[in-house]
């Protein structure tokens, strides 16, 4: 068998010139520095702000605790030119800060509540300042919004937010305190009026632990006035802190004899009180409502007043005046009376008694008693009025049943006490006034003053004669006589001198004279028998008699 053989072909593989050595590696070192160069830019984020001020591209930074952590690249406009639009990056190490929930703000010289701030921005220019916030999602990469004044708790800080509603009148600020028994626990963050719901609401941050504090039970009110409460224990004088007296704040607690509750949830709605007052009354929400037909002006009185028997509040007034549908239709005027609702609370007794008392029901029958309303006046100076239930034993069985419900609601039967009383005993006194005989005193005060008019006439006609005219130089005369003789009386004159010589020899006759008196006195006739001589003494032994 024959064989064949083939010779292999080989084949001369070329080596890569030396030349393409340099491209390449400049290729490799130019890829890397692009590499580098974004891989060190850091992640970019967008800003949404109302004005640009103060904000250059390339030299505007972006700080954290006063540490440089990124730049402003690039400021525009928005599409629709409503808003400025800036473009900034977070430098690479610094990645860890910037997070979906991170707060941006500019920092810039301004006077607040804390003092001046921002002074160093005068000369290095404004800043962004970056605060990291708490969420642990990846960065979606949302716009932020860049806010011209700092965030007023740190998003790291830990604590409970809240909403508060008010419909009364007055604002608290942004940035005032939070109080609980006078210590600053927190802040509010917002505020601002719902034109919708035409309220004040507020969003305030507690911080923790005093977070705890907060539960579903509590009720906040405003602060910021010095309260001044006068009371049969004297006068009471609460003045806050000069902080909260100059801006207002907000204060919390629990109602008096309200339970503890469970504790709040974050973003909890609560209302917000005028004062620490209407917490109590907010409590008690069983009520019971009459209808009062008053016949007094109801000038003075105003909702949320007490109603009150001997001094204990048992309900609160509600509408002021009241008036519905059926009412305007069947009486206009309503007998010349105005209509007001009330609220009896029971729960205010429960406070005073062990028992559970049906108050609403205990009214109604204590009105054949002569239980009956009236307007009292709880404030002189301001003119104030209230509601208070009180027994008048002249109306002691004047009820009338029919009279026990109208127009749908429990009546409690009024009458005129205190001002009205008093404003009646004035038209009374008034009338009486009116009907005295004016006319007939008048006539006889002027025919009274003509005649003092001619006496007054005469009495000038007698002054002016000469004679009275010279009385006066005979009285002088008289007057000259009577002088010159009580000069001769004086100490030290001859008659006075004579008058003493006399007195002084009679004072000796009288001296002389008055053993002679004493002798008479004692014997009568010592003038004609001579008085019996007197024994003499004889001596005795000693020791007889």
């Amino acid at each position: 068998m024959a064989t064949s053989s083939k010779l292999a072909k080989i084949i001369k593989i070329r080596a890569i010139s030396a030349i393409w050595i340099i491209p390449i590696v400049t290729a490799i070192v130019g890829l890397w520095i692009i590499y580098s160069h974004y891989a060190d830019r850091g992640t970019s984020f967008t800003l949404l702000a109302k004005d640009a001020s103060g904000i250059v591209a390339g030299k505007t930074v972006i700080k954290n605790r006063s540490v440089d952590v990124g730049i402003v690249d690039e400021v525009t406009l928005s599409d629709d030119y409503k808003q400025v639009v800036i473009k900034g990056r977070i430098y690479n190490d610094m990645d860890p800060l910037l997070k979906n929930d991170s707060i941006f703000w500019v920092v810039k010289p301004e006077i607040g509540r804390d003092g001046v701030t921002g002074l160093g921005t005068i000369l290095s220019g404004v800043y962004i300042e970056l605060v990291s916030g708490n969420d642990t999602h990846s960065f979606q990469n949302k716009p932020f919004v860049l806010s011209d004044t700092p965030p007023l708790s740190d998003p790291s800080i830990k604590g409970i937010r809240l909403n508060l509603e008010s419909e009364q009148n007055g604002v608290i600020p942004r940035g005032a305190s939070i109080m609980f028994h006078g210590y600053r626990v927190g802040n509010v963050e917002t505020s601002e009026f719902d034109v919708e719901s035409r309220k004040m609401k507020y969003q305030i941050f507690i911080t923790k632990p005093y977070d705890v504090l907060v539960t579903q039970n509590v009720r906040f009110w405003k602060e910021g006035g010095i309260n001044l409460t006068l009371s049969s224990r004297g006068a009471s004088l609460d003045v806050p802190s000069l902080d909260v007296l100059m801006s207002g704040g907000i204060s919390f607690d629990l109602p008096e004899g309200s339970k503890l509750g469970a504790p709040a949830e974050q973003n909890a709605v609560y209302t917000l009180y005028e004062d620490k007052k209407s917490i109590q009354d907010s409590q008690y929400t069983e009520y019971k409502e009459f209808l009062v037909m008053l016949s007094d002006s109801i000038s003075g009185l105003s909702e949320g007043v007490p109603v009150e028997y001997h001094g204990i509040r048992l309900g609160t007034v509600s509408k002021v005046p009241f008036y519905t549908a059926e009412m305007l239709e069947k009486s206009s005027i309503l007998n010349k009376k105005v209509p007001i609702l009330i609220r009896i609370e029971p729960g205010r007794l429960s406070e005073l008694v062990d028992e559970k008392v049906d108050i609403a029901a205990l009214i109604m029958k204590e009105q054949e008693n002569g239980l009956r309303a009236s307007l009292k006046t709880s404030n002189m100076f301001t003119g104030a009025m209230y509601i208070d239930l009180d027994f008048y034993p002249d109306l002691k069985n004047k009820y009338d049943p029919k009279m026990a419900k109208q127009f749908g609601y429990d009546t409690i039967e009024a009458t005129s006490t205190g001002i009205a009383q008093i404003q009646s005993k004035v038209m009374q006194l008034l009338d009486n006034f009116n009907n005295l005989p004016i006319n007939n005193t008048v006539s006889q005060l002027n025919q009274s003053l003509a005649s003092s008019q001619r006496l007054m006439d005469s009495l000038n006609r007698i002054m002016a004669s000469k004679e009275m005219q010279n009385m006066p130089k005979d009285l002088q005369k008289t007057l000259r006589s009577l002088n010159k003789t009580l000069k001769g009386l004086q100490p030290g004159s001859e008659l006075n001198n004579q008058m003493k010589e006399s007195l002084q020899k009679a004072q000796q006759m009288m001296d002389e004279l008055t053993p002679l008196l004493n002798t008479l006195n004692d014997k009568s006739n010592a003038l004609i028998f001579s008085a019996p001589a007197k024994k003499d003494q004889e001596p005795k032994a000693k020791g007889k008699k």
